[in-house]
């Protein structure tokens, strides 16, 4: 939902506290709890419901929280957090950034048309003051920073910080008695809002060239805002951001690895000795012999074309490899056993990676936990299935805390529910083997929609790794109720993606019906069609006519409910 902002200049209406107040902000030591605020909303200039925002420093999302007002004005919302923590109350109305601290409840005071709002209860003197000594407005405009190269986009933020520590110093000694909490949120709030603005330039250096930030900048952010880390570290939603792209920047300057997995003879033997080990499978002497001798005759091969042997021995022991190659086939196509060992190594190669950077920083247990659980976490929304057994083994060893753990468990438990789950209306995932001949992309696009000609077609180019992709999943369905009954298909080509995971979001978001069509293709086929119709963005969407040409090809997105009908229906009336 959007909402626009109804600007209200708010008064300052309560007075100063009386006495210094030096108490420090609660660190629970990161165990979810729950705040409560009640609050009494006098001439509500809109009647939309109450929102709280809470930006989550695991999953990166802002999670929002809604409770309805009562006709008097009335209303109680109770939200979880993990900390004391940065909020964003009633944002577009109310609108108050402030922080809040666990197992505490609030009272909101409103009145619109007086222009009065202000905080009741034990807790209530920070946010009082927060709202009544605001920062300085100033930031660079996104256009402006667009045009400027690092180092002038480093000295104008050096610039803002002195303006706005300036402010803040003057109103500290306009109102000396300003809590401890008003002088740390405030000042830190200055930093990290500085840090994660020039922490966002590592997207204006190319990654694939090898480009890096200018060795000045990095050395004035990692002296000026990675040491003395603002605690907890829930309290400000820029200091999670300023982390999560620093580690980025981090993995996107160092070497690549290569996350493959070698599959050599004498690997594939160590690999299925091992399943028939752990009962797995049970291996015929003939496929125990298979591997071996696979080993022995490789090995052989390899020495004689190292020592540059006549071709003709080469060919011989070649022919001798081909028997002994296809038992060993016969055993690798039986089951997935090995397609699953394959793809739990490189989840497990990629994840080391990325855990070997936080390993290598300098943090607290605290942080280091929090940011590793942001990284299962984040693996576990690109999969959109669940982790292999032995990572999740892994996780439980790296990450103590057990509010930290429910992230992770709870999701891995959400994808295997989701992997048993049956597909409804199967029929809607179209096999690849009719078009396992056909290379050209035209071609193919042509044979994918020649059955639905008389059709108009919704051509939706996504991927399970694409976070937008999945974003407009969510107004799916209701597309499709926008056009039932008339002759509208979905058309859902899969970019890139493994099978597993191109299921599960079908099924987490009930993609399948009668009006929609679903191809996971091999990358190369994938690539032709994309080639063929110009897909340079994902998602992309287009619209094709009933006699198979394409009218639009950036169609409106499902979100557009009243686009998306009038354009359909259009072509539909054709």
């Amino acid at each position: 939902t959007y909402y626009t902002r109804e600007f209200i200049e708010y008064l300052h209406c309560i007075p100063d506290y009386p006495s210094p107040d030096h108490t420090p902000y609660i660190d629970n030591g990161y165990h979810t709890d729950s705040v409560t605020l009640v609050g009494y909303l006098r001439n509500l200039p809109s009647d939309r419901p109450f929102e709280v925002t809470v930006p989550d420093m695991v999953t990166q999302n802002e999670e929002k929280y809604y409770t309805d007002i009562d006709s008097l004005g009335r209303f109680i919302i109770r939200f979880p957090v993990l900390n004391t923590h940065n909020v964003f109350i009633d944002w577009g109305r109310t609108t108050i950034c402030s922080t809040v601290e666990p197992g505490e409840t609030y009272f909101l005071y409103v009145d619109y048309n007086e222009r009065k709002r202000f905080f009741m209860g034990d807790k209530a003197r920070a946010l009082n003051e927060l709202v009544s000594y605001e920062e300085l407005r100033e930031y660079i405009d996104y256009d402006e920073g667009k045009e400027m190269s690092n180092l002038d986009y480093l000295h104008k933020t050096q610039e803002i910080t002195r303006h706005k520590s300036e402010y803040r110093e003057k109103i500290l000694r306009e109102h000396p008695l300003l809590s401890n909490k008003y002088r740390y949120y405030t000042e830190n709030q200055i930093r990290y809002g500085a840090a994660y603005g020039l922490m966002q330039r590592r997207f204006s250096v190319d990654r694939n060239k090898q480009e890096q930030l200018e060795k000045g900048f990095m050395a004035y952010v990692d002296s000026a805002f990675y040491p003395n880390p603002v605690q907890p570290y829930t309290l400000l939603r820029d200091y999670s951001s300023f982390m999560r792209d620093y580690t980025g920047y981090i993995d996107d300057i160092l070497p690549p690895s290569n996350p493959n997995v070698n599959l050599t003879p004498q690997e594939l033997e160590r690999i299925y000795s091992e399943f028939d080990a752990k009962g797995k499978i049970k291996l015929t002497q003939e496929e125990k012999n298979a591997l071996r001798n696979f080993c022995v005759y490789q090995d052989k091969v390899n020495e004689l074309q190292a020592s540059k042997a006549d071709s003709l021995e080469v060919i011989a022991y070649t022919e001798k490899l081909k028997p002994i190659i296809e038992t060993v086939q016969q055993l690798v196509n039986k089951d997935n056993l090995l397609t699953n060992y394959v793809q739990e190594q490189l989840a497990k190669n990629s994840a080391n990676r990325k855990l070997s950077i936080i390993d290598s920083l300098q943090m607290d247990t605290n942080l280091r936990e929090i940011l590793k659980t942001q990284y299962y976490y984040e693996m576990l929304q690109n999969r959109h299935n669940e982790l292999p057994h032995t990572l999740i083994e892994q996780y439980k060893k790296e990450v103590s805390n057990p509010s930290l753990q429910v992230y992770i468990l709870s999701q891995q438990q959400k994808y295997e529910k989701l992997s048993n789950k049956t597909i409804e209306h199967p029929e809607s995932l179209m096999p690849n083997e009719p078009l396992a001949e056909i290379t050209d992309g035209e071609q193919l696009f042509r044979k994918i929609i020649e059955p639905y000609k008389g059709k108009v077609i919704y051509l939706d180019v996504w991927g399970t790794w694409c976070g937008p992709c999945k974003n407009m999943m969510q107004y799916a369905k209701a597309s499709k109720k926008l056009f039932a009954g008339k002759d509208v298909i979905f058309l859902y080509l899969c970019n890139h993606s493994s099978d597993k995971s191109w299921k599960n979001i079908i099924k987490e978001y009930g993609l399948a019906s009668k009006s929609a069509v679903h191809y996971n293709l091999p990358d190369q086929q994938q690539d032709a069609i994309e080639k063929y119709l110009g897909v340079h963005s994902f998602p992309t969407y287009m619209l094709i006519d009933k006699e198979g040409n394409i009218v639009n090809r950036e169609a409106p997105r499902p979100y557009m409910s009243d686009d998306l009908l009038n354009a359909v229906y259009k072509l539909l009336e054709k």
